[in-house]
């Protein structure tokens, strides 16, 4: 999505039809923006007698205050080797606000706290998603030197 119109343009615009020397329609094509648009400027401006946009709104508030955010602050100092969901549980049950697990990554992130795990308290992963050492490529009855037998 592209960006809204500079305040130049829509001052040359509305400069345009104040001159009254052309149609809207041939306004819009000179400027190569809509009919519509140059309809909405001159209804702003006659009605507000503003001729700048707006300023954009900003968005919903966040999720988290600052309260909410102290206590995640507090929740990671006690045990900084929890998982997102479970970061997310217990603001529930000490904050009484619920987030989900990127809300909660997204306010770790706003306090400058990591997300990775302690190496202590880092979990090893399913045993097939380990690597093997390499000398073990070599033995008898592995799948790599069998593998190895049938090519060649």
């Amino acid at each position: 999505m592209s960006g809204p119109y500079s305040g130049d343009l829509r001052e040359r615009v509305l400069l345009a039809c104040e001159r009254g020397r052309l149609s809207r329609a041939k306004i819009a094509a000179v400027f190569q923006v809509a009919e519509s648009t140059v309809y909405r400027w001159l209804q702003t401006w006659r009605g507000e007698g503003r001729r700048a946009a707006k300023p954009q709104a900003g968005g919903p508030a966040p999720r988290l205050d600052q309260a909410a955010l102290a206590k995640l602050a507090a929740i990671v100092a006690e045990a900084n080797d929890l998982s997102l969901a479970e970061y997310a549980a217990k603001l529930s049950e000490r904050a009484g606000v619920t987030a989900s697990g990127p809300t909660v990554c997204r306010a770790l992130q706003k306090l400058g706290l990591p997300r990775k795990k302690d190496a202590a308290g880092d979990r090893a992963g399913p045993a097939r998603h380990r690597r093997r050492p390499r000398d073990l490529a070599g033995r008898v009855g592995h799948p790599r030197s069998a593998a190895a037998d049938l090519l060649g």
